[in-house]
């Protein structure tokens, strides 16, 4: 388990982000400048915070790229809030295939950029253009998307190549999908040790799970809240494990219980998912432990000389689907620059720009039919939970309440 001084840590950067969230809200809402919601001028129908803004620089649009990249050198250059490092391989590829248009980027975690874009918009500070993130426990849609902190850019000639629900969704646009998922040492175990989420409240696994701390991330935060939203699939799993029916010890259903006795086997929290994959999969270990880490950590097995492999054989499901999303920034002063990054990034009209590549990798699903891998089982097989933004958005305090007090 994290040190006393770890989980403060993590439990104040959500108390941060919280506070900067009633914040706004206590101040109306609407970043500055934009219109607040429910007004409108005569005869016409009411506007989100932020759309004539939106539609003034084109955001519904689909402009050509020579159009954009005449617009985007005046710009000069585009400024990025990236949940990914692998953005700087983006920014070399961009610079070389965009001359005069330069890549500021920022990397830093999805609750963080959500923070820094709250803030930022809340105090009338206009620096970046695009942001690049997860959704964060339902926060980007019921705070950031509701009070027109970023807008939606999704050219028909890049999603007319999506897949269902990200072709027609009217969120940002996402390039790909990542999950959650469970790795287990190869030296130690010639298949996968485990098969359910129940497997690790037991006894031989005691210590031996790692986690990254969902008070920290907010993809495992995200799984555990997909999780907490099904608790009849707990119930099932539980069942087909033990052979016999649950019984809570004070908690109010399958999904709190679980939690409750994963807690109580002494799981290891960690704070990246490099550190989760390693722990694991670093050669010559007599017992090994197992992880709950992203799925797209896979790229880096070989170059590591890691013993470790994931499994997706995992009851009632293995993850939640985890979207990755592309917005441009309300007020962006590059908003042509970061139009033609989004683009880049999503791989361009014919699937083949570089810009994609770094998330072309085995542990990532593209959302597009024409540029996937076929080294994995294709996104629309794998057996995850939908992410129900609204519903983890709404149970986000509670949860993390429990979790906190049950550490």
């Amino acid at each position: 388990m994290k040190t006393t001084k770890q989980k403060q840590k993590g439990f104040l950067a959500l108390v941060s982000l919280a506070v900067t969230m009633a914040m706004l809200t206590a101040c109306g809402g609407a970043p500055s400048g934009s219109s607040s919601p429910g007004s409108s001028s005569p005869g016409s129908e009411t506007k989100a915070p932020g759309t004539e803004w939106a539609e003034e620089v084109g955001l519904n649009k689909t402009e050509t790229v020579d159009e954009l990249y005449e617009k985007a050198k005046k710009e000069g250059k585009v400024v990025v809030y990236s949940q990914s490092s692998r953005i700087k391989d983006v920014k070399a590829t961009f610079e070389k295939q965009y001359p005069g248009v330069e890549v500021e980027a920022y990397h830093m975690g999805t609750n963080d950029v959500v923070e820094k874009v709250i803030r930022e918009q809340g105090a009338g500070v206009f620096h970046a253009d695009v942001a690049f993130l997860k959704e964060s426990a339902g926060t980007v849609t019921n705070e950031i998307l509701a009070k027109g902190m970023m807008h939606p850019y999704k050219p028909t000639d890049l999603t007319t190549h999506m897949i269902e629900p990200y072709k027609t969704e009217r969120a940002g646009l996402v390039p790909y999908v990542s999950l959650r998922a469970f790795y287990y040492n190869t030296e130690a175990y010639k298949s996968p040790p485990i098969d359910s989420w129940w497997d690790l409240t037991k006894p031989e696994w005691k210590g031996k799970v790692i986690l990254e701390d969902p008070t920290i991330s907010a993809d495992t935060m995200d799984l555990f809240l997909a999780v907490i939203a099904n608790p009849q699939d707990m119930e099932q799993a539980y069942k087909e494990e033990f052979g016999k029916d649950i019984e809570l010890d004070g908690t109010e259903n399958a999904s709190y219980e679980f939690f409750k006795r994963l807690l109580a086997n002494d799981p290891i929290l960690v704070k990246s998912s490099d550190e989760a994959v390693e722990a694991v999969g670093a050669p010559g270990q007599s017992s090994p432990p197992i992880a709950i880490s992203a799925s797209s950590k896979q790229r880096d097995i070989k170059e590591k000389g890691l013993k470790v492999a994931v499994t997706y054989d995992i009851k009632p499901k293995v993850s939640v689907a985890g979207e990755s999303y592309l917005y441009i920034i309300n007020k962006a002063p590059h908003p042509n620059a970061g139009k033609l990054l989004i683009r880049w990034m999503a791989g361009e009209a014919d699937g083949k720009a570089e810009g994609f590549k770094p998330y072309n990798v085995q542990g990532s699903w593209s959302t597009r039919t024409d540029n996937g891998r076929d080294d994995q089982p294709p996104l629309d097989q794998l057996n995850v939970w939908p992410a129900d933004h609204n519903f983890f958005y709404q149970n986000f305090t509670k949860f993390r309440d429990f979790w906190m007090s049950n550490q």
